[in-house]
């Protein structure tokens, strides 16, 4: 609804902004933190995964209905 430039920028739903939130975390403590069922997976990725869970909400803001 923010109207700025040549495209428009909306706030994310709710389930993407939360998708997200978990995937930033995730890779945030696996730095401080061991993770029992996903921490190998999540300490060989954590850029990929943090990277990831960025794009996730900067699609869920340029895109409507994401």
């Amino acid at each position: 609804m923010f109207r700025r430039g040549g495209f428009g920028l909306t706030p994310p739903r709710f389930i993407t902004f939360v998708l997200s939130l978990i995937l930033a975390f995730a890779a945030l403590a696996s730095l401080y933190a061991r993770l029992p069922v996903v921490g190998t997976f999540v300490n060989a990725h954590r850029v990929g995964i943090a990277l990831a869970a960025y794009a996730i909400l900067m699609l869920g803001v340029l895109l409507r209905g994401l």
